[in-house]
């Protein structure tokens, strides 16, 4: 454990030749309890509702005294921890990388998320869809970890939004994902600026999740196809059907407005040629 720590203060800095920039509160040290009584990490919402807890703080932290834990739980059905940042940035130029601090316990077939938005305005710069990191096995000790950002337009973004998640594959009790110290690097990046064309079939998770009353469904498609997206709620009820045509390859997105539909999990079924995906969602009012 500590040769592994001494790693990653290594790593840092070796970063500081960098322009390294980090997040108000990535590293969780500051927490507070809201009107609801749930203790929550300042500045990020989460799926608390006492006396369901599903993000909770962690300690000893990666650095300082802690870190933050979403987790799957069981009330009845397995239901997953989710956290949000969404903040005002002040980018002095676009970054290339986004990095985090981790450990976990992925139960098996399960997997957790760390998803990146970066916003100018109202429109993605880099999208959930190209930054969504997937944590799928189990990290017994804090590691540092980098992931590239992927761009889909040149514009400056001057806003953020991060998710971390927990169990949105199968939502399997007992997986959680443990982060701490997220940051920002500015420097050389191998990642191209252009959308790259689909290479492969895929459904990505809705974002934000959980929503109230809008969301936004992405997925890519290599070849055209007659494409089907249906909305079901868990007793398997058609509520809305989104996509019913042909289309040629290409990346795709769809708003799905649930308004007049109450709280709940739903799902939503992406079937294209052979292919045939379906992901879990929430709608939280």
């Amino acid at each position: 454990m500590k040769l592994k720590y001494f790693f990653f203060l290594i790593c840092i800095a070796a970063f500081t030749k960098l322009n390294i920039a980090q997040i108000l509160n990535s590293g969780f040290e500051d927490w507070e309890t809201d009107l609801d009584g749930n203790y929550n990490p300042v500045g990020w919402q989460t799926t608390n509702s006492f006396p369901i807890v599903t993000v909770e703080p962690y300690s000893p932290g990666c650095q300082g005294n802690y870190a933050m834990t979403v987790k799957t739980v069981d009330v009845g059905i397995s239901f997953p921890g989710i956290a949000i940042l969404e903040t005002a940035y002040n980018f002095v130029q676009k970054p290339t990388k986004f990095f985090v601090c981790v450990k976990s316990n992925i139960m098996a077939g399960d997997q957790s998320l760390i998803m990146l938005a970066l916003m100018k305005g109202d429109s993605a710069i880099a999208a959930m869809d190209s930054c969504t990191f997937k944590i799928d096995s189990t990290i017994n000790q804090f590691t540092y970890m980098e992931f590239p950002i992927a761009y889909i337009s040149n514009l400056m973004p001057d806003s953020l939004i991060i998710m971390i998640a927990s169990g949105l594959l199968s939502s399997q009790v007992g997986t959680q994902l443990t982060v701490d110290e997220a940051g920002f690097i500015y420097g050389p990046s191998d990642v191209s600026d252009n959308e790259k064309f689909p290479e492969e079939f895929e459904l990505y998770q809705n974002f934000p999740n959980p929503f109230n009353p809008s969301t936004i469904i992405k997925y890519s498609i290599p070849t055209s196809e007659f494409v089907s997206l249906i909305v079901y709620d868990m007793l398997g009820k058609e509520v809305a059907t989104l996509v019913n045509e042909e289309q040629s390859a290409g990346n795709y997105e769809v708003d799905f407005n649930a308004a007049g539909l109450s709280s709940g999990i739903y799902f939503y079924k992406l079937t294209a040629g052979s292919f045939v995906e379906t992901k879990k969602m929430i709608l939280m009012r």
